[in-house]
């Protein structure tokens, strides 16, 4: 991977207007210095009264022409204009460049952002989450540090490009050895450019492992906390942590490394360039003297660059992986509904059709030849033990998966990656891994659907037996701490089904989303679910929540195949006649669903 073409790219995102702007900010921030250091020559010939040279014949010229007088009043008040000029130029294209810099990465996060959410489920399951929040938070921010180190080199360039005229105009043969024996020192530290690029990747590869140890590790407090292994939870992190130092810190030698090597190899080049100027080539002392200031700040110019590059260049890798992932997500994206597409809800029946689903690296489907049909408006549980298909099919009827063979219709139209956004507005969904905002009631369930009034509130906690909220000294403005961690189980998940009801869903899926009820929540759910019953299409996972020989259709899953289906009472007919030793647990034990107390 090569800087400049990368750099182009990063240029062409920029806003056009803001760019231009910037480059000639740049171009006059090098005028600018060019003239105030040639003003120090006749600014030292009056100060030395030494006689006119051909070198600043022109100038003085020049200034006669423009009406300046030419005395150390004149040539001084034109000095410190021309500095407040420069300085002035200085602010405002850091002050832009700082801006192009925080736009792009407000732009580039949204990009990445955006192609994840609408990258195919069965793609973003497959991935790691802390990979991309560590890209989202830590990598994109580097690659912002880049486009600056990046911004900031171009406005270098032109600096140096402004000092290397006026030594020019000097003295050409003192700025020839200088060009030819600075690029040479430039070129000697290429090496430490190429280190720079490869511990750039080293330190993504660090930093994202560091993410996913931080988040394993927060979200295991508690597990650790009970078998005592807090210190073994936080070495985990501070070895990881180590080696992300250890390449920051690599880093940070080399690029000091190199900066000393230059200023040391500079200092050492200015020195031989007044001998050669004063004792062979007899340059004016005036001359030298402005010379000198010049090298002076062409040294640490150049070290400057050197720095600059080094950051853009360890930046690279960054942007590498984050174009990789838009790559990526586009590659596996899914069509997108307008924001004025209407739903698509059931009004007869939903119906799969032969439907076979594969995972990557996995030998056996995770769904084989399933056809059913579920009429609208009823309700139907989805049983089976472990590893069974519940949740493969859950994704199916969400419409967050399509099948590998087979069909997905709703009232005989074929449900496309085109038509599964409007299939999901008309679906309401609870997770059995619930996803909850450290933030107030209101917030949570105004999440689901903003523009919902007090009443909808009210409406949707009462349908989700979830009234206790109105209780709270607080009421709907309570905060639920991190993931709802002030809120028991059952309270959490029943915040959850209001706000899964909040949105009016045509079809409401209840994946194991209620495991954690007591036993009276798990009877006021029942009661208000009974409720909904005949007004939407209604799945339920898990057999819990619900007495299965009140659902209308209740499917048994057994290896991804359907292993029964129908009233519950053929189901477990079905099922202990397949199974006479073990009997027929749905939900993966040993003993029969209808053993279950709560569920007579």
């Amino acid at each position: 991977m090569t800087g400049m073409p990368t750099f182009l790219r990063l240029m062409a995102t920029a806003p056009r207007g803001r760019l231009i702007l910037l480059l000639v900010l740049m171009a006059l921030g090098g005028i600018s210095e060019g003239v105030g250091l040639i003003l120090l020559v006749p600014l030292l010939d009056l100060l030395g009264s030494a006689p006119e040279t051909g070198a600043t014949h022109g100038l003085n010229r020049l200034l006669a022409t423009s009406g300046i007088p030419l005395t150390l009043h004149g040539v001084l008040t034109l000095f410190v204009g021309v500095v407040m000029a420069r300085n002035g130029i200085q602010f405002a294209r850091e002050r832009l460049a700082t801006s192009v810099q925080f736009e792009f990465v407000d732009a580039l996060r949204r990009d990445c952002l955006d192609a994840i959410l609408h990258a195919d489920w069965r793609w973003i399951v497959g991935q790691r989450q802390a990979d991309h929040a560590s890209l989202l938070l830590t990598e994109i921010n580097r690659v912002g540090l880049g486009l600056n180190a990046g911004l900031g080199l171009l406005a270098g360039c032109a600096i140096t490009l402004a000092y290397l005229s006026t030594a020019i105009l000097l003295s050409w043969k003192i700025s020839a050895l200088a060009i030819i024996s600075g690029g040479s020192i430039f070129l000697l530290l290429a090496r430490h450019r190429r280190a720079a690029l490869r511990l750039g990747q080293t330190l993504g590869q660090a930093s994202r492992a560091l993410h996913a140890d931080v988040q394993n590790s927060l979200s295991g407090i508690k597990l650790a906390k009970i078998l005592g292994a807090e210190h073994r939870q936080a070495e985990a992190i501070l070895s990881t942590s180590r080696n992300l130092r250890t390449s920051q810190l690599a880093f940070s030698s080399d690029a000091s490394l190199s900066r000393a090597l230059f200023q040391t190899a500079g200092a050492a080049l200015v020195a031989v360039y007044i001998y050669v100027g004063l004792t062979i080539w007899q340059v004016p002392m005036a001359e030298i003297l402005t010379l000198v200031v010049v090298f002076a700040r062409l040294i640490p110019m150049f070290g400057n660059l050197q720095q600059q590059s080094h950051l853009w260049l360890h930046a690279l890798p960054a942007y590498a992986e984050v174009e990789r992932l838009i790559a990526e997500c586009k590659r596996v994206g899914r069509p997108r509904a307008g924001r004025d597409d209407p739903a698509l809800p059931p009004q007869r029946e939903i119906r799969l059709d032969g439907v076979t689903l594969c995972y990557d690296g996995r030998q056996e489907a995770a769904l084989t030849e399933v056809s059913l049909r579920f009429a609208a408006r009823t309700t139907t549980a989805i049983v089976g033990p472990s590893g069974a298909g519940k949740s493969t099919l859950v994704d199916l009827l969400a419409g967050l998966l399509g099948p590998d063979r087979g069909t997905v219709s709703v009232d005989g139209v074929e449900l496309t990656p085109a038509l599964q956004p409007r299939w999901r507005r008309a679906v309401g969904y609870v997770p059995q891994e619930l996803f909850l905002f450290n933030d107030t009631i209101r917030a949570n369930l105004l999440w689901a659907r903003p523009t919902a009034s007090e009443d909808d509130l009210r409406h949707a906690l009462k349908q989700a037996a979830a009234e206790f909220v109105l209780q709270l000294p607080r009421g709907l403005d309570t905060m639920i701490g991190d993931a709802g961690a002030r809120l028991s189980g059952g309270e959490r998940q029943r915040i959850a089904l209001a706000r899964a009801l909040l949105t009016r869903p045509d079809v409401l899926i209840l994946d194991e989303a209620t495991s954690a009820l007591d036993f009276d929540s798990e009877r006021q759910v029942q009661a208000a679910l009974d409720a909904l019953r005949g007004r939407m299409t209604i799945f339920i996972i898990g057999h819990r929540l619900l007495d299965l020989d009140r659902a209308d259709m209740v499917v048994m899953l057994r290896g991804g195949r359907v292993a029964a289906a129908g009233p519950w009472t053929s189901v477990m007919r079905s099922s202990v006649a397949s199974v006479p030793d073990a009997g027929c647990d749905p939900g993966g034990g040993s003993a029969p669903a209808s053993v279950d107390p709560r569920n007579r």
